[in-house]
């Protein structure tokens, strides 16, 4: 069968808009199609007719609770423009060989998933001390998938939890997922090396776009954060 991916956008979501999130749950399906073989097994054990509680992403505020509504939404796209300065940055530092870092919090991720109406919902990442965990409740309804309506996947949510370490010296080509679930069940945590039908590119190949695209050249996890380096060669 061959899917059409949705190529990551250019500019301006970073990797948790919707080309990220489409390529993520993409590749999670074609795993449990070749994992679970059968369509009553995608539709009634992989996937789930509720989405499941995802904590809000909302930029923080300091001593309270986010204010609902618009003033949230402003919070977050005030605090994700912050964090793509700062990679923006990171970029620029890249290019003149310097060498720098750039520290992602789990509220400076969170936060560029609820400034983008599309992933706003969606997805909710938590770092505790050397271990990222992603949450992600997609409703299909929300991705214009060719194969969505045929088999009658419109009215699905692809409910999944991906762990992630990264040690010292870790890189884009050597992440690698620790951990993923899907609406409750262990699927093979290689997926960003599965190639994609019909494309042939693996997941990891956006990740390393990403990596060039901002310059990093390694990364790890530690403290609660995500900490992103330029090697200044």
């Amino acid at each position: 069968m061959n899917i059409p991916v949705e190529p990551p956008p250019k500019r301006g979501m970073g990797c948790f808009g919707k080309g990220c999130l489409t390529l993520v749950m993409l590749a999670i399906l074609l795993v449990v199609v070749g994992v679970g073989g059968t369509y009553w097994s995608l539709r009634h054990v992989y996937l789930s007719d509720k989405p499941a509680p995802i904590p809000e992403t909302t930029a923080p505020a300091e001593t309270s609770a986010a204010t609902p509504g618009e003033t949230s939404v402003a919070r977050a796209s005030e605090k994700s423009a912050e964090v793509r300065e700062r990679m923006d940055t990171m970029k620029k530092a890249a290019r003149a060989h310097e060498q720098t870092e750039v520290e992602l919090t789990a509220a400076d991720i969170n936060a560029l998933i609820a400034a983008n109406r599309k992933s706003r919902g969606t997805a909710s990442v938590g770092i505790n001390d050397t271990v990222l965990q992603a949450q992600f409740s997609i409703p299909l309804e929300r991705f214009d998938l060719p194969f969505r309506n045929a088999f009658g996947l419109s009215d699905r949510y692809l409910n999944a939890t991906v762990t992630i370490m990264a040690p010292p010296g870790t890189n884009a080509n050597s992440v690698q997922l620790r951990e993923v679930t899907l609406n409750g069940h262990t699927i093979p945590a290689g997926l960003l090396d599965w190639g994609l039908p019909g494309v042939g590119r693996s997941l990891r190949s956006y990740v390393i776009k990403y990596a060039n695209h901002y310059g990093v050249t390694g990364g790890e996890i530690r403290d609660g954060k995500v900490i992103l380096h330029t090697s200044g060669h």
